[in-house]
């Protein structure tokens, strides 16, 4: 099996569901930012066969003597699926025929021709049985049952089923994203980002400080915003943290720290389940945050542990039902995120010793990070 994570393949289970013009408009909503490469994997079955697709066909996959072979489309003009593509914006579009016994060589000869790390659409079935994609999608005919047999064969590798309703599809393309590399279907969960607290150590609110050529607060939102479907900060200054392009969401009392932070946000949250990060880890590592978001299903809380044996409830997931618990806590007295956790079911979540997981929490951290020292706090 060939990893290729920056491939979004998609699949289909019958003949007329829109596969095409979904990766068109995939194709188009991505042009703009990526050389994005349109890939088209017709795989052939018996020697001189039928054509793949029934019928007698156009001739050309009868015609395939060699084991495979690779094409490009330069034209954009016609109805072929690989025009449609140039069309829609692709920067390079690659037609591969293959017969089902070289359909792994023949896949490294594709892997070949593109570029790394641009995102990379392509329409197949079988193909999945040669190569992990980032995403794997199949899309299917609503209140159609039948299932042609290259996608049975595949059908439980995907990772999502859309649903064709003859003008669109349950799913809409912009619910599958490229970030850092590679594809990511979009996460049906709200990132939180907490800013604006007191920043004692740093000496001034770290959220603004200057971070790859932008203040940190947006530094990680611009992360965060491709895979969630919601991502709101909290602070109580709507007007000072707005620069990071989402929803400010007031502490229900002031002063009373992150827990008043992280119960009015998961209040004010449209999902069950959300995201916490401070404003000071600048790397957000989105494959770790996936899976606490993956293990969070059966508990209130999954909370990363260091090996040295620290728990890290300001980087950690939530569900919403522990709302009322952090409340009730709060009206207590306590203001502790330990104070939460003792009372709701945790799962910790074992962080190994990693580069990317850093708190900027003093001036010498911050400079160790950017190379540049922070500038002197404004006067008030």
């Amino acid at each position: 099996m060939i990893p290729w994570p920056n491939m979004l393949l998609i699949g289909a289970a019958g003949r007329n569901v829109g596969k095409t013009e979904f990766a068109c408009e995939l194709i188009r909503r991505h042009a703009a930012q990526h050389a994005v490469i349109g890939v088209k994997i017709t795989v052939i079955r018996e020697q001189g066969g039928a054509c793949p697709r029934g019928g007698t066909g156009c001739g050309v996959c009868s015609s395939l003597s060699e084991p495979f072979r690779l094409t490009e489309e330069h034209e954009g003009v016609s109805d072929k699926d690989t025009a449609r593509m140039r069309r829609a914006g692709a920067r390079r579009v690659f037609w591969l025929r293959v017969h089902q016994a070289a359909l792994t060589e023949g896949v490294r000869a594709l892997r070949e021709a593109c570029a790394d790390h641009v995102p990379i659409i392509c329409e197949s079935n079988t193909a999945r049985l040669a190569i992990t994609p980032g995403v794997f999608l199949v899309i299917r005919e609503a209140h159609v049952a039948a299932i042609k047999d290259s996608c049975r064969q595949v059908l439980h590798l995907a990772d999502r089923q859309l649903l064709f309703t003859g003008t669109g599809w349950d799913l809409p393309p912009d619910d599958f994203c490229f970030a850092a590399g590679r594809w990511w279907p979009r996460l049906e969960a709200t990132a939180i980002i907490l800013a604006g607290g007191r920043s004692r150590r740093m000496g001034q609110d770290k959220s603004l400080l200057p971070f790859g050529g932008q203040p940190l607060l947006a530094h990680i939102a611009d992360q965060l915003r491709p895979h969630f479907r919601h991502l709101l900060v909290g602070a109580n200054d709507p007007l000072r943290y707005a620069l990071a392009g989402a929803p400010v969401i007031a502490d229900r009392t002031p002063d009373q720290g992150p827990l008043m932070g992280l119960a009015s946000c998961l209040a004010a949250a449209p999902t069950e389940t959300a995201f916490l990060t401070g404003c000071d880890i600048p790397t957000m590592e989105m494959a770790t945050i996936r899976a606490m978001l993956a293990a969070l299903p059966d508990h209130d809380a999954v909370i990363p542990v260091t090996p040295d044996g620290r728990r890290h409830p300001l980087f950690a997931a939530y569900r919403r039902t522990l709302v009322p618990t952090a409340l009730n806590v709060l009206a207590g007295g306590l203001r502790r995120m330990e104070d939460l956790l003792q009372r709701v079911r945790v799962h910790p979540f074992p962080l190994p010793e990693s580069p990317w997981f850093q708190n900027l929490n003093t001036p010498a951290e911050y400079a160790a990070a950017t190379c540049h020292t922070p500038p002197p706090p404004e006067l008030p």
